[in-house]
């Protein structure tokens, strides 16, 4: 009787052992969408990179693009309903500040932040979202130029 409970209990902790080296379905998509994401140019920031972003939620990712705009430094943070500017204040008498706004609205709701600095531009967005989303967010920032 003995032997049969301990068969049982070897026999669910190999169940057990294999589902945890089974990648998940969720988890194959998340590789597939961040391995086209590097092909197309896109760095997946770390942890660490996150400081500067004010959402601190960990379900975001922050992904960085090369930036070819003429937007060198901004910060823009959803709130409510669409992106407002968070930093710098100075943008905002900037003569092109209604066209920089106008495109900032035209970008997909999914990006929840924003960062334009001198070589890259970064976002926080869900990733469950899909590389469909992504290639959206792709095409508006690779035509955000003022």
């Amino acid at each position: 009787m003995n032997t049969f409970i301990i068969i049982g209990l070897v026999m669910l902790f190999l169940v057990g052992s294999i589902n945890l080296v089974i990648p998940t379905k969720q988890t194959r998509m998340l590789s597939d969408l961040r391995l086209k994401a590097r092909k197309k140019g896109f760095q997946i920031s770390s942890l660490t990179s996150k400081q500067k972003f004010v959402t601190k939620n960990i379900k975001f990712v922050c992904y960085s693009l090369k930036n070819i705009s003429n937007l060198k430094n901004a910060h823009y943070v959803f709130k409510e309903s669409s992106l407002t500017l968070y930093d710098p204040i100075k943008l905002k008498f900037d003569e092109n500040f209604e066209e920089i706004e106008n495109k900032i609205s035209n970008l997909p709701s999914s990006i929840l932040e924003i960062i334009f600095n001198d070589s890259y531009i970064s976002f926080l967005w869900n990733e469950n979202l899909g590389i469909d989303e992504l290639e959206k967010i792709e095409k508006q920032l690779k035509n955000f130029s003022i």
